[in-house]
């Protein structure tokens, strides 16, 4: 019995893509579209499990969930990589926000966004992980959102079934068996003397 590929290389795949894409400076903006690099890697994820099933069909829960795999691979590729890099640059965030509150025009806002800053100095280590979480949640759903898109796009064999069904054979006889062909000897006309007889018989 033909059996489904299995989803992880695709899935690992499709992860590489959504988390280096999600840590590379400046290309880490894709995210900013709708979460891009998680519709990308699920697709992509969707993609290749398609290529790797040349004879029965993916399903659109199949896609999904190769693309929710995918979206794993890729937060723990971010928890790896990006998680670190965010905290070597800790302190030029800090930087940013502190100069972001000075150009507040209201004392209570930039009271708030004082407290905010000091919070984000203070616990570095817990702000960069919930960010993290955060990530995760957000790219699993979208990437197997992105899994279900690369199904509905790449899968050309929808409603197919397998095994599939066999043609209708001739009426009156089961399933690979033909009807039988005319016996030896050449058709018999009318008048004829029957096959083998050298003589029509006499009644």
């Amino acid at each position: 019995m033909i059996e489904k590929p299995s989803k992880l290389q695709p899935a690992l795949l499709g992860g590489l893509v959504l988390g280096l894409g999600s840590v590379i400076p400046i290309v880490s903006y894709g995210n900013l579209c709708c979460c891009g690099w998680g519709i990308v890697g699920g697709a992509l994820a969707a993609y290749l499990l398609i290529r790797r099933s040349p004879v029965l069909p993916i399903s659109k829960g199949d896609g999904a969930s190769a693309g929710a795999q995918a979206g794993v691979a890729g937060s723990l590729i971010y928890l790896i990589i990006g998680v670190p890099l965010s905290l070597l640059q800790w302190n030029s965030l800090i930087a940013q926000l502190e100069q972001r509150g000075d150009t507040l025009p209201d004392a209570a806002t930039r009271e708030m966004m004082t407290q905010i800053v000091a919070t984000v100095r203070d616990h570095p280590v817990l702000i960069a992980l919930a960010v993290w979480l955060i990530f995760a949640i957000v790219g699993i759903g979208v990437s197997a959102l992105g899994g279900l898109i690369g199904v509905a796009i790449f899968e050309k064999r929808k409603g197919q079934q397998y095994p599939p069904e066999a043609p209708p054979s001739d009426a009156g006889f089961p399933p690979g068996y033909a009807p039988p062909g005319p016996p030896a000897g050449g058709p018999q006309h009318p008048g004829e003397a029957p096959y083998g007889a050298s003589e029509p018989p006499t009644y």
